[in-house]
């Protein structure tokens, strides 16, 4: 009969945390505070291969390169500013009414997330996430009758997806 490991330690629950989106534009020296950003989801997936041998019912499964794509979820309801820097379109001093912002896939973009321990301004960095060279490939957005806010839904594949924590 065995024994029950020990825990390392008691579960400790921190919330609320917040994280904060930025957007960073090649050729930009300084990185941007995406203010209306609602959800940022990356997912990382490896192609898988299959192999077997003739008459074994044994099959080996090896993983092979990595995809990442990303959904970006933006609030527009009065306000393109965000969207459009998304999607490639920096707002200057205001718009001019001749803008014409649409989804262009050659536009590519890094992002970076910081997480921090609480939402106050004592709080403390837990890790940084980072995004390199996001082109967006698809743009949804959604207007219902129901809804109180409307939000564009960007979606699109990126070079890299990596996590660096901060020193402890």
């Amino acid at each position: 009969m065995g024994v029950r490991p020990a825990f390392g330690s008691s579960l400790d629950v921190r919330q609320p945390y917040l994280s904060m989106v930025f957007q960073k534009i090649p050729g930009e020296a300084a990185w941007t505070l995406l203010n209306q950003g609602r959800t940022l989801s990356p997912d990382m997936s490896a192609d898988t291969k299959t192999y077997s041998r003739i008459g074994d019912k044994n099959k080996k499964s090896v993983a092979g390169s990595v995809a990442t794509s990303v959904t970006l979820h933006i609030y527009v309801e009065h306000d393109l500013k965000d969207l459009a820097r998304a999607l490639g379109h920096v707002q200057g001093a205001g718009w001019a009414g001749t803008e014409q912002i649409d989804l262009d896939p050659a536009f590519v973009a890094d992002y970076k997330i910081e997480n921090y321990d609480g939402s106050d301004a004592g709080a403390n960095l837990i890790f940084t996430e980072y995004i390199n060279e996001l082109s967006p490939n698809k743009l949804t957005m959604n207007l219902e009758a129901e809804g109180d806010v409307r939000i564009g839904e960007l979606t699109g594949t990126a070079a890299s997806y990596y996590i660096i924590p901060a020193a402890a």
